[in-house]
């Protein structure tokens, strides 16, 4: 092949990745990220989230998202969440989700010399909600430290659930 040709190429290819890692998914329609400042997330810090939520007839899915750095020091993470509708009615529960496996290496993605990670964990699929409006959502650590280091960001995701997508 030609340098320039090759040229071409390299640079139809350079345009052309971006443009389909850039794709999102089509059922995703409502997320949030919130940052953990300086990584150390005090147990009294709540991590506030909104969801507005105007559909009341489909079905859902709702996934939370962490960003952990690798010196975090736990295989897991326990967190407390309360999610309070525009009624008022509130429902709490408590989640554990592994961030690292037995043989200490890292769930999620992320790079080989990265020193973040990044998970995304189903929280509740099949889900609808029952009136419109603002649902809050709270977030805190449940771990046993008051500070807690190595955590980044905190996200929540909401999309149509795939089966059920009205």
């Amino acid at each position: 092949m030609p340098v320039q040709i090759k040229h071409k190429c390299f640079i139809a290819l350079f345009f052309t990745i971006p443009l389909l890692s850039s794709c999102t998914d089509e059922n995703r329609i409502w997320q949030q990220n919130v940052t953990v400042a300086d990584c150390l997330w005090n147990r009294d810090t709540l991590l506030k989230f909104s969801i507005p939520v105007e559909d009341t007839v489909s079905w859902y899915s709702l996934s939370i998202d962490l960003r952990n750095r690798t010196d975090y020091s736990f295989q897991n993470l326990y967190l407390f969440l309360n999610i309070k509708a525009p009624n008022g009615n509130t429902t709490a529960d408590t989640l554990n989700f592994m961030l690292a496996y037995d043989d200490g290496s890292w769930t999620g993605s992320g790079g080989l010399f990265s020193k973040y990670r990044e998970n995304t964990f189903l929280y509740r699929e099949y889900i609808r909600f029952p009136e419109r409006g603002d649902y809050s959502v709270n977030i805190r650590h449940g771990m046993r430290k008051d500070d807690l280091k190595g955590i980044s960001s905190v996200g929540l995701t909401l999309s149509y659930s795939e089966k059920l997508k009205q």
